[in-house]
């Protein structure tokens, strides 16, 4: 039996070898002056790829990951009427993941040196992700808008960061890109570095944002033998917001500078001067910090000027009041429509003191839509924070309650109970 399959190969393998060869005398004869040689390579192309290969090879690339998850109780009183939703409770609690960033980025070269960062956010809409209707799901079939409206949700809009810092020292870096440009103090924090669970009403109208544009910074610049550095970023950026298409012709202008003396005491300014579709954008604002082994004061005043009809551009869509119809009282009236330039204000007095692996901290911080100007837009929000954080693991995990008492013109409006669970590697 066994030798039956082998002879049954054997002619198998024949008869293959014999059709091949009828084939190929069949095949078009190849022309007597082709010659099978590569294409001439330059010197120059050689040494570009071997540079390329000895600069990969000297990256590594470093993964980076932010987690906040979230459970929020959110109680409104009677006198700001519901909470959105419209349930007899007036309440609601809901789970929600913050953030779910993942970077990847690495250093390239040392002179200059070169580095770049990707940082995307699959979870970025999910906070705003119920929807028009309680429960309803986040689609991305969507290509326009940045807000968690199911159906309208641009795919790009989850990258946060995608930029290349070229840095000659550290007092000229080049960064070319997409990330946080020059703005107020506690936005340009990441937010995994944040005091509290939520922002400041001063960061989320005028800082924490990001925009497509081009930097250059420089820190730690000594000042002779004085205990005194200082600071700079200066920023020319669309103007758009993040992951958004120009939508204007000039660019607008960011940027801060700032002074640490005794590396604990830090004093700066910071400034924004754009031209939107209907109006300027402008605002200019001062901070200070103050930190002293466990304990950190910090504060922040800015007041601006906008364009109303301006706040379809992503950067401006917090400074525009938008309150609901509420039981009629001097201050609890609908605003008016607003068609002309209006000047937000706001301000924040944050204190924080540090015990081994507790914090424990405190906000005051209000957002007026029109002060100065004292019109029919005048509007104060105030909103008082108090948190508690325990860290573990060098910070890497932080667990954070935090307590949050919401002011309409002085008249309590409602509370929000935030705990997060927050892991940054």
């Amino acid at each position: 039996m066994k030798k039956l399959f082998s002879y049954s190969l054997i002619l198998l393998a024949s008869l293959f070898l014999t059709v091949a060869r009828v084939l190929a005398e069949d095949e078009p004869k190849q022309d007597a002056d082709f010659q099978d040689k590569p294409e001439a390579i330059s010197v120059s192309d050689i040494e570009g790829l071997n540079n390329r290969l000895a600069a990969l090879e000297k990256s590594n690339v470093k993964v980076g990951a932010l987690i906040q998850f979230w459970y929020t109780h959110d109680s409104f009183a009677n006198t700001i009427g519901s909470n959105g939703y419209n349930t007899s409770k007036n309440q609601w609690d809901a789970f929600s993941f913050k953030r779910g960033e993942i970077s990847l980025g690495s250093d390239i070269g040392s002179n200059p040196k070169i580095s770049w960062l990707v940082k995307v956010d699959p979870t970025q809409a999910s906070f705003n992700g119920l929807g028009t209707t309680n429960g309803s799901a986040l689609t991305y079939t969507g290509s326009t808008g940045l807000g968690a409206v199911p159906g309208n949700i641009n795919p790009f809009s989850l990258v946060k960061d995608l930029y290349v810092r070229v840095a000659y020292s550290p007092y000229a870096t080049v960064i070319l890109g997409q990330n946080k440009f020059a703005q107020e103090l506690e936005g340009r924090w990441a937010s995994n570095d944040g005091d509290f669970n939520n922002l400041s009403n001063l960061s989320t109208a005028f800082g924490n944002k990001r925009d497509i544009g081009v930097q250059l910074a420089g820190t730690g610049i000594p000042f002779g033998d004085l205990p005194l550095q200082g600071e700079y970023v200066l920023s020319v950026v669309q103007g758009s917001g993040q992951s958004t298409a120009d939508s204007n012709v000039d660019k607008d202008l960011a940027g801060r500078v700032g002074f640490t003396y005794d590396k604990n005491l830090f004093v700066g300014v910071s400034g924004y001067d754009g031209w939107e579709e209907n109006g300027a954008r402008w605002d200019v604002g001062v901070e200070g910090r103050w930190i002293y082994n466990g304990l950190k004061l910090q504060g922040e005043f800015i007041t601006g000027n906008l364009n109303v009809l301006d706040n379809s551009t992503p950067n401006n869509t917090v400074w525009t009041p938008s309150i609901p119809t509420v039981n009629a009282t001097k201050k609890f009236l609908a605003l008016p429509a607003l068609t002309t330039q209006i000047n937000p204000t706001a301000y924040y007095l944050t204190t924080s003191y540090r015990y081994q692996d507790l914090r424990l901290g405190a906000r005051w911080d209000g957002y007026n839509f029109n002060q100065w100007a004292r019109s029919a837009y005048d509007q104060e929000f105030d909103t008082i924070t108090v948190g508690l954080d325990w860290f573990q693991n060098k910070d890497a995990y932080k667990l954070s309650l935090n307590w949050e008492d919401h002011l309409l013109d002085g008249v309590e409006a409602y509370q929000v109970v935030t705990v997060q669970s927050q892991l940054s590697i």
